[in-house]
């Protein structure tokens, strides 16, 4: 399947048109598509950790690379993929809109499942947290903290 159509469906079906004119726009989807593919959608993007949280180079060139949205064959999505993209929808709720929320989010969840491959502890992830994410507060930490715990949940009853 064409991946840049799987990659158009999916945001459509959240609801997001992949417009790249802000940074804000381009955070949003950056997150947007680290959770579609922890939700089991296979998009082949590779995550690493840069100044806002995970980041793909290559989601980005993809991203710019598809300036015609129009001229890119349309995909169709699996039951499965259409499920799980519901699935992410639901639990982000109003979510889904906010890059910033989007950013502590996808932050934490990466820092933690970096930190469990480790040994590491929640302590640490959170010091961790407070220490390069300084301009969030410590409610939104709390609540961010508490949305990736029931990500986890959500994620392994899917499996």
């Amino acid at each position: 399947m064409n991946s840049k159509g799987k990659l158009i469906a999916c945001l459509k079906m959240l609801g997001i048109n992949p417009k790249l004119e802000t940074f804000t726009e381009r955070k949003l989807l950056q997150k947007l598509v680290f959770l579609l593919q922890q939700f089991g959608v296979d998009l082949k993007f590779n995550y690493s950790w840069y100044l806002h949280g995970p980041y793909s180079p290559d989601l980005t060139r993809t991203l710019y690379e598809m300036t015609e949205p129009s001229s890119i064959p349309k995909a169709e999505l699996s039951d499965s993929e259409i499920a799980r993209i519901n699935k992410l929808k639901n639990f982000l709720d109003k979510d889904i809109y906010s890059s910033d929320r989007l950013e502590l989010l996808v932050s934490i969840n990466y820092l933690r499942e970096r930190a469990r491959a480790i040994g590491a502890s929640d302590q640490e992830v959170l010091r961790i947290t407070k220490k390069v994410k300084p301009y969030f507060s410590e409610r939104e930490i709390q609540e961010c903290w508490q949305k990736s715990i029931e990500l986890d949940k959500t994620l392994s009853a899917q499996d």
